[in-house]
């Protein structure tokens, strides 16, 4: 198991990372310059990107023919993402 994995919940207190999740399961797959453009331009996106990597929730492959970075979620990140969306739906409810 990696350190990630075993973070569990908790791997997710890392600012931007709730909102590349939510960002991917509303637009689907992804140029890495349309998180920069849609969820925050930090310089460590890279390495927020790396972490949900790591926690199995998303790939990162590299398309010679748009020479970009895709982002898109995998079915364990689908998972994650309805559950986000839902507590988000839920809080913001009246």
């Amino acid at each position: 198991m990696t350190d990630e994995k075993a973070k569990g919940a908790e791997g997710f207190e890392e600012k931007h990372l709730l909102s590349i999740m939510m960002f991917l399961s509303m637009n689907g797959e992804c140029r890495k310059i349309e998180i920069y453009e849609n969820v925050s331009s930090n310089p460590r996106i890279p390495q927020k990107l790396d972490r949900l990597e790591a926690m199995g929730l998303l790939t990162q492959k590299y398309d010679s023919n748009l020479r970009s970075m895709m982002i898109k979620l995998t079915s364990k990140g689908m998972e994650a993402a309805k559950i986000i969306n839902e507590l988000d739906r839920l809080l913001k409810s009246e």
